[in-house]
């Protein structure tokens, strides 16, 4: 398949810490079988959250979208409502996407799939394996190219492809989705939009309201890089070595020497709170967080999917920023 360089939309993320560049997008196209076409592209504020972004009174498509979490999912909802099925493989915050493996149920789902969404760069191999095993590649939306360490350069030794925590370029993805499922169901392809807009709306207004806490000088320390667009882009100072972040990511256990600094960087003056991934936790994550909750260092809590209390992906966020605003309040107290 073609690749075809998109740039995404929002400020530039080149500042960032151990991250470099926003991520291209890869956009496959598969349109319906009368089109015959296929193409692949490279590529809210308080009052707004948890409000229903995807309300479309549009025709019925018969169109079955299968996303690798239910982030995606939740997102493709608000823009197509009840004019397709929606359905996530992984729903479960008990559940960690890195390690996930299909089932025969997955299997069925992608064989019945009109779009597939997959976030890519490595973090989802299981569905897009799925859909090339059913000669579906040309169905796959995809937000990164390809596994880990082919994907396209960044300015760290490391990538991260938590890009849902990247609030501008989920706002694109909106607007991208929207745009994509308009070519699919044309009949429907006006109210896609402006279902698209609105939570695109939304998003960005969570993120200008991230970017405002203004972290400036506090700094954290990460048990896994999950959080770490939201982070960087309210101003904090990431902390982890990017060697244990790498380590963390490719499922090995952390090197003695990496370990004993994140411990004593834990327990130090250095940070105004520990990132804590619970899903991808480790019995060396947990002996940090351990360490700094009596040193007392604040925890927060973030998560691969969404957590069981929270309704959508903008209540999740919304309430993350929450907490993030606390920490500042407290770090600046």
């Amino acid at each position: 398949m073609s690749e075809i360089a998109l740039t995404p939309a929002g400020p530039a993320a080149d500042s960032r810490q151990g991250t470099g560049r926003r991520p291209p997008w890869v956009r496959a196209l598969g349109l319906l079988g009368a089109l015959g076409l296929g193409l692949t592209a490279c590529g809210e504020g308080e009052a707004g959250a948890g409000e229903d972004a995807g309300a479309v009174d549009g025709e019925d498509t018969g169109l079955v979208i299968v996303a690798s979490t239910d982030v995606y999912a939740d997102l493709a909802e608000k823009i197509v409502g009840d004019t397709a099925e929606v359905d996530a493989m992984v729903d479960n915050p008990a559940m960690d996407p890195h390690s996930y493996e299909a089932t025969p149920q997955d299997r069925l789902l992608i064989e019945q799939a009109d779009v597939v969404i997959a976030n890519g760069g490595g973090y989802d191999p299981f569905i897009t394996r799925l859909a090339s095993s059913a000669d579906k590649d040309d169905l796959v939306f995809q937000i990164l190219d390809g596994e880990n360490h082919h994907s396209h350069e960044w300015t760290g030794s490391y990538e991260n492809e938590h890009v849902w925590y990247d609030l501008a370029l989920m706002a694109d993805f909106a607007h991208e989705f929207g745009e994509h499922m308009g070519d699919l169901a044309p009949e429907n392809a006006d109210l896609y939009t402006e279902s698209a807009e609105q939570l695109a709306g939304q998003i960005e207004e969570l993120d200008e309201r991230n970017r405002a806490v203004d972290a400036e000088g506090l700094a954290y320390l990460a048990t896994e890089p999950v959080s770490q667009f939201l982070l960087l882009d309210a101003g904090f100072e990431d902390l982890t070595e990017e060697q244990f972040l790498a380590a963390v990511e490719h499922g090995d256990d952390v090197a003695p020497r990496l370990y004993q600094d994140a411990l004593d960087i834990a327990t130090s003056d250095d940070i105004d709170m520990l990132a804590y991934n619970e899903q991808t936790e480790t019995n060396q994550s947990q002996q940090i967080r351990r360490a700094a909750e009596d040193a007392g260092v604040p925890v927060l809590e973030f998560s691969e999917t969404l957590p069981e209390d929270t309704d959508d992906f903008l209540e999740w966020m919304d309430r993350n920023i929450d907490e993030v605003e606390e920490i500042v309040e407290a770090g600046r107290g």
